[in-house]
């Protein structure tokens, strides 16, 4: 099948009767792309373990608001040497030439959000093969990639044979506008703080009386944290699985009297992770801040951290909501999980509140 066949059937696949964008994490060769459920898209060159990435993001619709930058250097690299970037990048074994007129430029990063300028430094590497630091040669950025990784980045957007596009660029003047945030409803005020009494006797519950016959922990390492979600009800944690660096939890809306009454909580994504069929999360690592009523996860690909999935939850008062999903599946040693690339955003329903998420 051509390959602009194969991402034209992506890109009917992304608007579907959801009423939102479908997130999606690819790699082609040497770069991945990653667009979240607002058609926000990044995309940036692996290995980043070697020292040199860049990174290409763009918003949908007409503000599109587009960031290329070229870093040297990492929250895991420590102190750095050698000159600046500038002057020591090499484009296939020749000096890369660039006009930094509209580049903020530090010694080890530059970045432009210049169209004109992005333009530019696409006409002139796209057809190359790496671009390479002079003074370390490990430090490469491969090319190999990065047009079907632009091209997919246009397709997602709807600039496919638009004035817009960044590969595939037409006589088009109209695009798509940039798909609604979903609204996530807070509940309206924090629960009342859990008594001494409640604590102890929700504890005690989920120590002896919940049902965890399937999780493999031993019973007496086991940790049972409670919290309130109403006025009436609590949230139950109870840890289920432990590995190097996770900790699966099971999770409970229980009462907050007795007799207690227990209804286990499942966490739904409205989409499919990459390389996940189902649609299920595990609560790894997880803790809720009951001030603000939200649940989060943190799962570890290894114990680095630069790699895996968090999550953000929000309690309506009668269930959670994803609120915000970010994931890195490439473990390189490149960012922390700040930094990981969000598949799913959100904002809060109009209260007089600041809208929040977005990327």
């Amino acid at each position: 099948m051509p390959y602009r066949i194969k991402v034209s059937f992506i890109f009917m696949l992304l608007f579907s009767a959801s009423g939102h964008a479908e997130p999606l994490q690819k790699t082609f060769f040497d770069w991945q792309i990653t667009c979240n459920n607002l058609n926000y898209c990044e995309t940036r060159n692996l290995p980043g373990e070697n020292g040199l990435v860049m990174t290409v993001s763009r918003h949908a619709g007409v503000n599109d608001r587009p960031l290329l930058r070229i870093d040297y250097g990492n929250r895991y690299s420590g102190e750095l040497t050698g000159g600046p970037l500038k002057d020591n990048l090499l484009l296939d074994g020749k000096r890369l030439r660039l006009d930094l007129k509209h580049w903020t430029v530090e010694p080890h990063h530059f970045a432009t959000s210049h169209t004109i300028s992005i333009d530019e430094f696409f006409q002139q590497v796209m057809e190359a093969g790496t671009i390479q630091l002079l003074y370390r040669r490990g430090a490469t950025i491969s090319l190999r990639g990065l047009k079907a990784a632009l091209l997919l980045m246009d397709d997602v957007q709807g600039r496919v044979n638009s004035t817009s596009a960044w590969i595939k660029r037409g006589a088009e003047l109209q695009i798509p506008d940039e798909p609604a945030a979903p609204e996530v409803m807070p509940a309206r005020r924090p629960p009342l703080a859990l008594t001494r009494d409640e604590t102890t006797g929700l504890i005690d519950f989920g120590t002896w009386r919940i049902d965890t016959d399937e999780c493999s922990l031993d019973p007496q390492r086991r940790e049972v944290s409670v919290a309130p979600l109403t006025d009436e009800k609590a949230l139950l944690l109870v840890s289920c699985e432990m590995g190097a660096y996770n900790v699966i939890s099971l999770a409970y809306e229980v009462t907050r009297t007795q007799p207690y009454v227990a209804k286990g909580i499942t966490l739904t994504l409205p989409f499919t992770p990459p390389r996940q069929t189902e649609k299920q999360l595990e609560l790894i690592n997880a803790r809720f801040d009951s001030g603000r009523g939200e649940l989060m996860t943190f799962g570890k690909g290894r114990g680095l951290g630069d790699c895996g999935v968090a999550s953000r939850w929000q309690y309506t008062g009668r269930e959670f909501v994803l609120a915000e999903y970010a994931e890195e599946s490439t473990c390189d040693a490149w960012h922390g999980s700040d930094d990981w690339p969000t598949l799913w955003t959100s904002k809060n329903a109009p209260t007089g509140g600041e809208v929040e998420m977005t990327p």
